[in-house]
């Protein structure tokens, strides 16, 4: 890559620093100097607390299996940023990055538009250049001011609600559900993944006041027979069997989601071609098996109820092991919460610091965590505490908190990340 590239990407981290600006005045503006290219965009729209990243996965999955051109939009990424732009599986290229930064620079400085808002606009573009079918579209955060919630969706999608980005979207699962609803559109069809009753009642209450037909995932796809494995878990919906190669039953419950999504936006898909997609996706750093010896996991979960739905997953699999942890945490995390969790499972925590975002130091986390009853020490370094786990004095290790650990933790196990299609 050549220094004005280089350059030229710098300058699109850059946009960072102008930190979350809700609303979505600047992104519309943005996309109108782009040519409206959102515009007449069929869209599958995911709002949610956890497995949004997982459940677009699979929607896109099963979507292109269908013989649609489908496009995803998730975030964040995991070693590069192209990954969260594809289109059929392949993220974009360098050079449409590059194109589209060269063209709109002017217009993107002189509205100020933020790191994400000038993402979901190269997204826009991206997809219209490529001429996808279908948009399957994770909102960043919350849903109502989302810059992503410019699309014209033709399904909303929303995956389980729960307490996370409280200082924006509200200290309420009821506040916090208005958010995600705000990705209602007239009309326009909602599945809802099952949700606590108080996030439910502002689900049914929006939902009808955007005349909105309502779906229950568990509704429409009963799931049965679920059973996990070290590999992933399988389960029947409608009776057809599915062996998802994603771990945990929270992973179930994103499939049943996924699957009614299918449906809603795609009435004539058949049973099997679900099921097919189903079991062909591929998310990692999800539960993901990095060592068999010993058992390694990675998840990049970092609120108390993923990481909760992770730890019980793993000890569905590995009920009487002794495991460790290695982790990061942010600080605007319920750390008090999340060391709950890890005292009931965990025999030691190694605490760990990425070199980006808002951080404990390990030293300071592993002191907040003692003070709670776990076993916790700072690792020297982030390749030295994700190393802890090549230890086999444990039977089992799990490393979480944060995608930005992602880049070392497939260092460290050899990891051939994104060489191609997800």
């Amino acid at each position: 890559m050549s220094p004005i590239d280089r350059k030229t990407l710098d300058y699109l981290y850059s946009l960072r620093r102008r930190g979350i600006k809700v609303g979505l005045h600047r992104t519309e503006a943005l996309l109108k100097q782009c040519g409206s290219l959102h515009k007449g965009l069929p869209v599958v729209h995911i709002a949610g607390t956890n497995g949004k990243g997982s459940t677009a996965a699979m929607i896109a999955s099963v979507l292109k299996r269908s013989g649609l051109k489908v496009g995803l939009y998730t975030s964040p990424h995991l070693l590069r940023f192209n990954e969260r732009i594809r289109v059929g599986g392949i993220p974009i290229d360098d050079e449409q990055i590059l194109a589209f930064l060269t063209k709109h620079r002017k217009a993107i400085d002189s509205l100020g538009s933020t790191f994400f808002e000038t993402t979901t606009a190269m997204m826009f573009s991206a997809f219209a250049e490529e001429r996808v079918n279908i948009a399957v579209v994770e909102v960043g955060m919350g849903g109502r001011l989302d810059s992503s919630n410019v699309a014209e969706s033709s399904t909303s999608v929303l995956t389980p609600i729960d307490f996370d980005h409280m200082e924006f979207l509200g200290n309420t699962l009821a506040a916090i559900a208005t958010e995600k609803c705000g990705i209602f559109k007239e009309g326009v069809s909602v599945v809802t993944a099952p949700q606590p009753s108080e996030a439910m009642g502002v689900i049914q209450s929006m939902a009808e006041e955007k005349g909105c037909q309502l779906t229950l995932a568990e509704d429409l796809y009963p799931m049965t027979a679920v059973q996990q494995h070290g590999a992933g878990v399988s389960f029947e919906l409608r009776g057809i069997q599915v062996d998802l190669p994603l771990m945990g039953e929270h992973q179930a419950l994103n499939a049943q989601t996924a699957a009614a999504a299918c449906r809603t936006f795609t009435p004539d898909l058949t049973e099997e071609a679900i099921a097919e997609g189903l079991c062909q996706t591929s998310w990692p750093g999800r539960l993901q098996r990095l060592s068999d010896h010993p058992p390694v996991y990675f998840d990049v979960g970092h609120n108390p109820h993923g990481i909760e739905a992770a730890v019980q997953s793993l000890r569905q699999v590995f009920p009487d092991a002794s495991m460790g942890g290695v982790c990061a945490v942010k600080k605007s995390k319920d750390v008090e919460s999340i060391a709950g969790i890890l005292r009931r499972h965990f025999d030691r925590i190694v605490a760990i610091q990425p070199e980006e975002g808002d951080f404990f130091a390990p030293e300071a986390l592993a002191a907040q965590l003692k003070k709670s009853g776990v076993d916790a020490h700072a690792a020297a370094s982030l390749q030295k505490g994700v190393e802890e786990c090549l230890s086999d004095t444990l039977d089992l290790w799990f490393i979480f908190g944060s995608h930005y650990i992602a880049e070392t933790v497939f260092e460290v196990f050899d990891f051939p990340f994104d060489k191609g299609i997800i």
